[in-house]
This record gives structure tokens, sequence and C-alpha cells, in this order.
């Protein structure tokens, strides 16, 4: 009677279990997998992806086959420069479309490099997106520059991170003496391949816009003790100060757009947008923090995408 109790007992446990992880499955599938509605939507999800990649509609030509009388399948005929990269057009649509079930198969045309992609839906192709060399079209873009500054040395994992960006973006680091110069470059041994230094005051204000005289002073020191270092400037109009100073270089802030972490999230990142289309600046002065550089890593492949293209920020000419 015992040994029987135990059995119905053990079928409970394990029926419960099934109901258990019945559910999770069933709950976990729901949140990571979308339905897609319609085929509209597909389209729309293309749409997404030529915007964001700033594929403009003149590049695009559209044929409709029917396949029966409710289904008819579209081709987008894609016109491309060159340079641009078709197969990460190729990954970021297949990012958007998975989570909708979808597949991207694609196919390379040799030597033209030109690729077709078809969307594999329930296993009918539903849309093909031809991506096509154009030689008459060249690839448009639009430089920008990014400087990050800190108070101090940032972390060595914040390093690494800015590293494997492999992108042009120095480090700013803000000294007071010359004496720091030499100090900042041994600490780092050569963990990060660009830096500016950037006289402040005990203030935290910049020396040669606050004390030109003492900045003159600091700065002939400075190019005794370390000649070839780069200093940032803020001022506008700063050759007659600094025009003496031939064995450092200059790099000019003066136009910089300044951003930091209290602009909030939202903000950040529509000014870092805006500063491909800015007629001003190209350049921006990013206050470095952990949530600033988490910010840039997260939108610079979305720049890069529309066509930015970063660079070394602007020296003076002596």
């Amino acid at each position: 009677m015992k040994e029987q109790k135990k059995k119905q007992l053990i079928a409970i446990l394990l029926l419960v279990s099934c109901f258990i992880s019945g559910f999770i499955l069933f709950s976990t599938s729901d949140k990571n997998t979308k339905r897609l509605s319609s085929l509209t939507e597909a389209d729309s999800l293309i749409q997404q992806q030529f915007s964001s990649f700033n594929i403009s509609e003149d590049q695009i030509s559209v044929s409709t086959t029917r396949v029966d009388s409710n289904f008819s399948r579209k081709t987008y005929f894609v016109g491309l420069p060159y340079r641009f990269s078709k197969t990460q057009f190729h990954a970021e649509i297949n990012d958007a479309l998975y989570p909708f079930g979808m597949q991207t198969p694609a196919q390379v045309t040799f030597p033209q490099k030109n690729v077709d992609i078809q969307l594999l839906y329930r296993e009918t192709v539903i849309r093909t997106i031809s991506l096509q060399t154009d030689p008459e079209l060249s690839l448009q873009q639009n430089d920008i520059s990014l400087l990050l500054s800190f108070d101090e040395i940032p972390k060595s994992q914040l390093i690494s991170q800015l590293n494997a960006l492999a992108e042009p973006i120095p480090l700013v680091l803000k000294i007071e003496q010359p004496m720091q110069v030499q100090a900042l470059k041994k600490e780092l041994n050569g963990q990060y391949p660009s830096l500016i230094f950037w006289f402040q005051n005990k203030n935290g204000n910049d020396l040669i816009k606050t004390n030109p005289k003492a900045a003159r002073a600091r700065l002939d020191r400075l190019q005794d003790i370390s000649p070839n270092s780069k200093v940032l400037i803020t001022q506008n109009k700063a050759s007659p100060l600094i025009e003496k100073f031939n064995r450092l270089t200059f790099v000019d802030a003066s136009n910089a757009q300044i951003l930091h972490e209290q602009l909030g999230k939202k903000v950040f990142l529509e000014d870092l947008t805006l500063l491909q289309s800015n007629t001003r600046t190209f350049l921006a002065l990013i206050t470095g923090t952990e949530t600033t550089v988490e910010w840039l890593i997260e939108k610079l492949p979305d720049l890069k995408k529309a066509g930015a293209r970063i660079i070394p920020p602007p020296r003076i000419n002596l």
C-alpha cells in the first residue's frame, strides 16, 4: 500500500513538472518570437533598414511577380556605390527579421559582387532584395570627429572597449601641470594610441581661456619636457598665443559641441546624430563616463550605417 502511494506521488510530481515546463516554454516562446501580421509589415521592416543605411528612394526600384491569386512576391532592386558594405546590410536585416521567424539566405554573384537576399517565411520566399553595384554612384560620407575627456585615466575595461572600436577617437586628459603629462603617459604605457592634454586651472576651467599668461609658461615647460605632445585648444583665435610652441601639436576644439551624461540619453544620441548634418561643427567633445561611453558604443554603428566616417580631430596650423 505504501509502495502504491509512493508511485502515485511520483506520478503527480511528474505531471506537475510537465505543466511547469510547458508553461515556461510557452512563456519564453511568446516573448522571444514575434508574429508577422502581414506582408506589409515585412515591407515596412525592409524600408526601415534602407532608411538606417541612408539608401534613398532614387536608388530603389520594385517589381512584383504574381505567384497565385492570393500572393504576390516583391523584388527590391537596390543600386549601391562600390564601397557600400553589402555584407553589413545583410547582417543587419537578418538581425531585424529573425525575431519574426524569417530567414535570409543570400547568394553572391561574381565578379560584380552583387548580393541577392531571399526573405524566407514559413518555407516560402516572400521578398527578395537584390543589392547591385552601381558604378555611377559614389559613397556619400560625412566626416565627424569625437573626443572623450576624462579627469583621470579611465579604467582598463573602458580603455579596452574604446580600443575595440578601432576608431580615431582620442582620450583628452585634464591636467594642471606639465609634469603630469609624462606621468600619465608612463601610467598608460601605450594602452591607448591617441592622447590629448587639456590644461585646466584649480577650478576645472580652461587655463588658456582664463589665464593666458600662466598657460604660456606651462606650454613652454611642456615643450621642453615632452615635445610632440598634443594639447587641446577650446579658445577661438588662439594662434597668437600658441604660435611659438612649434614642438607641440594643438587640436582645435573651439567649435566643438559639448556632450555629457546630464543631457540624458535621448538628447545625447540625437545630438550625435545631428553632428553629421551640422554646418557649424563636425566635432563633439564628450565628457567621458561609463554611461556616455556605453551610449557612444551603442550609437556608433548607426552613425556609420548612415554614412558617417570618424576622422582625427582638426589641428591648428602654426
